[in-house]
């Protein structure tokens, strides 16, 4: 009786969690973005609106977005950054090649933000870092976590490297692909990918591929003759709107990051 308690609220625990989905936006050697979406809330704003042009409307407000996104992360390559002075957001140099995270938010979804990213890199043979001038207390613990669940990580910790970035003002290292700007913790010095976590990644995006399938996509009209031509069908249609979602995790970023400004207890 009590392992049949047991089973049935694992049950109702499981069948709490709100369904999510994964927007990515990928530019090779230049950056890498993604969105934590909650499809439930999604969901519920359709089943609120009357129509496909009042949800469209939707996506555009912060409202939704407030509700809606449950985190975001943008990661830049290090390589563009190093042609940067370092004072003025440079990466001090190549950083192995990876890319770093220079704007994160989503408190409380830290780990599904992180692993999808990690499972996203590994699908595509990248590296991410972390922000390589600034990182705060709760994105170091989860670096340091990063640290612990993966092996995957560059630089290489045999010669000529050692392990980690090499310190672009007191070299300890011949080559030069590996020069840094670093923070001197073991954790934030390194680039990292993850393959256990492409599962994860993987059901995010199908998770919103099929919800935008199914959902959104039926929602819109056939096309006449000519608007096939110009591409304007409804799976087209329903692509544009999940571009959006990047959109709105970039908005909640910044809306979150004034606020932070006026309070740094946000920081």
């Amino acid at each position: 009786m009590k392992l049949l308690f047991e089973n049935w609220r694992q049950y109702l625990k499981e069948e709490q969690q709100p369904l999510m989905g994964a927007m990515v936006g990928f530019e090779k050697d230049y950056t890498v973005s993604l969105s934590l979406i909650d499809l439930s809330v999604v969901k519920e704003e359709l089943q609120n609106s009357d129509s496909i042009d009042a949800f469209v409307k939707k996506l555009n407000s912060k409202h939704l977005y407030d509700k809606a996104i449950a985190g975001y992360i943008h990661a830049g390559y290090n390589p563009m950054y190093s042609k940067a002075n370092p004072q003025m957001g440079g990466s001090g140099g190549n950083c192995a090649g990876t890319y770093s995270v220079r704007r994160s938010i989503g408190r409380g979804y830290g780990k599904q933000l992180y692993n999808a990213l990690l499972g996203f890199a590994a699908a595509n043979d990248i590296y991410i870092a972390s922000d390589r001038h600034s990182v705060s207390a709760g994105a170091k613990s989860r670096w340091d976590k990063i640290d612990a669940q993966t092996d995957d990580e560059v630089p290489a910790d045999d010669t000529p490297y050692v392990g980690h970035f090499d310190d672009y003002k007191s070299k300890n290292t011949d080559p030069l692909d590996d020069d840094c700007i670093v923070h001197g913790v073991d954790s934030l010095d390194k680039g990292y990918k993850d393959k256990t976590q492409i599962d994860f990644f993987n059901q995010l995006k199908d998770n919103l591929d099929s919800f935008f399938e199914v959902e959104i996509q039926s929602m819109f009209d056939e096309p006449n003759f000519f608007g096939k031509i110009f591409g304007k069908t409804p799976k087209n249609k329903a692509e544009q709107l999940k571009k959006q979602l990047l959109k709105l995790g970039r908005a909640k970023f910044h809306d979150w990051e004034m606020e932070a400004l006026k309070n740094p207890e946000l920081r």
